[in-house]
This record gives C-alpha cells, sequence and structure tokens, in this order.
C-alpha cells in the first residue's frame, strides 16, 4: 500500500492539487482517505496500485 500526502494553507489549491491528482492516477484502488484541518489542511490517501505489466 502506498500513500499520497497533499497539504496546503489555501482550500481551493488544495482541492485543484487533489482532483487533479486522481485524474491522473484515476487506475489506483484508494484504500483509505483521511483529513485535518489547522493553519495548513492536510489529505492522504493510502491506496493500492494495480498489479499488471508496464507496457512499453
Amino acid at each position: 500500500m502506498k500513500v499520497k500526502a497533499i497539504s496546503s494553507s489555501a482550500p481551493r489549491l488544495l482541492e485543484h492539487e487533489l482532483n487533479q491528482w486522481l485524474e491522473d492516477n484515476r487506475w489506483v484502488n484508494i484504500v483509505n482517505i483521511t483529513q485535518s484541518s489547522g493553519p495548513t489542511h492536510l489529505i492522504c490517501l493510502w491506496y493500492e496500485e494495480p498489479n499488471v505489466p508496464v507496457l512499453g
């Protein structure tokens, strides 16, 4: 399992970065999502990559 952490002090920037990562990695299987807020907002995505050979 892998984790992707995204943080920003600006919620709109965080949302944009999160949406872009999800768009670029739509083939991953999201297992868990957590978030915390304070001076900086943090979202952690736990995910698994499919077990397929890389095509070249």
